[in-house]
């Protein structure tokens, strides 16, 4: 299967309805609920400390959350991978630590990501100068704005599709420019089908996870209310409180303390719903990038690597050579026999050929 046009590619978008069998993936959902609840409640000590210290503190546990998170998302992509495979789930800590390093991988590609757009940005701020030519400029700016909004959707599109796909290259031990290379291709040569598989993937979560984030916020009001604010649903804590011979300020302050414990318990129960779902997407990601990229030649991939070769091999050229310190060893001038022309030098007296005084 070598087409490139994508077209034989098309039945199996039906796979991506299996993506919910990446639930039966306990290994993978406790990976990634751990990931994902431990970020969450780093962002909120980052949140509490940035109000209450500054900026500058709290910064260091939203780093921290933000690392704890992508790890945990990668060690569970890295069991959702066994999982597509059919190969024997690796253990915990292996997929943790090989998370771990396809963070780094992961984060080095999304810089770069980021560069190339900003690269875009700013020839397209060069070239929109030209428009503020006076006479001329009105052409300048007929020529380039149409061309400039296609070329800036192409861009935002790659950054919303291809993250997930250089997620899954990365997982798949691909290293920084050929996961994005392998990325560039699936985008620009197959990009129909990769919108309509991502389409296609949003259609089946988005859905499912509407309904039940509205079911669960309707019940956590009602929970929330039980449990941190009123006391009882015939009786409010306040009058509970003052049955039992507790002043009003101490219930105040005890309902305060009930509400944002029920609100954390809330918290946490949602942010683990999340983790389902980004479970149930990451497989998905995972068919995606295994159906569009097969029978695909890596010609961006070949262009990057030639490219990062050729600036390699320019920087062991023009690299400054090592030099050694002390005094210079003294070079003995060389000069010519005035008699028969043999090489001699200053330290000779006389000619080793003929033998005539230098």
């Amino acid at each position: 299967m070598n087409t490139t046009d994508g077209s034989a590619h098309t039945p199996r978008i039906g796979l991506l309805v299996r993506c919910y069998e990446g639930l039966r993936n306990g290994r993978a959902f406790a990976m990634l609920a751990i990931g994902i609840v431990a970020a969450g409640a780093l962002m909120a000590l980052a949140g509490s400390l940035t109000m209450r210290v500054g900026f500058l503190v709290g910064v260091l546990p939203m780093i921290a959350a933000v690392a704890v998170c992508l790890a945990g998302i990668n060690g569970a992509g890295l069991l959702l991978l066994d999982q597509a495979d059919g190969a024997p789930s690796r253990s915990f800590g292996a997929a943790f630590f090989g998370g771990l390093h396809s963070t780094w991988t992961a984060l080095l590609a999304f810089l770069l990501l980021g560069l190339g757009l900003c690269g875009v940005l700013l020839l397209m701020y060069l070239l929109s100068l030209l428009a503020r030519i006076p006479g001329v400029g009105p052409l300048f700016a007929f020529v380039l704005t149409g061309p400039g909004a296609i070329v800036l959707a192409f861009c935002y599109g790659m950054l919303a599709l291809g993250i997930p796909l250089v997620l899954v290259a990365v997982w798949r031990g691909a290293g920084v420019f050929a996961a994005l290379g392998r990325a560039v291709d699936i985008v620009v040569k197959r990009p129909l089908d990769t919108l309509l598989h991502f389409v296609l993937l949003a259609l089946l979560i988005a859905p499912v996870a509407a309904f039940v984030g509205c079911l669960l916020g309707l019940t956590s009001t009602l929970s929330v209310t039980m449990f941190g604010g009123g006391g009882s649903l015939f009786m409010p804590r306040q009058r509970i409180y003052g049955g039992f011979g507790g002043s009003p300020l101490d219930g105040a302050f005890d309902q305060l303390q009930s509400a944002g414990a029920a609100g954390a318990s809330v918290g946490m129960i949602m942010l683990v719903v999340v983790a389902l779902f980004v479970l149930v997407g990451l497989l998905g990601y995972i068919m995606i990038h295994d159906s569009l990229a097969t029978g695909l030649e890596g010609t961006s991939e070949d262009r990057l690597q030639a490219g990062m070769s050729t600036v390699r091999r320019a920087l062991e050229t023009h690299r400054p050579q090592a030099t050694t310190k002390g005094p210079a060893s003294p070079v003995n001038p060389v000069r010519d026999c005035a008699g028969c022309g043999a090489r001699m030098t200053e330290g000779d007296r006389f000619c080793g050929e003929c033998g005539q005084a230098g």
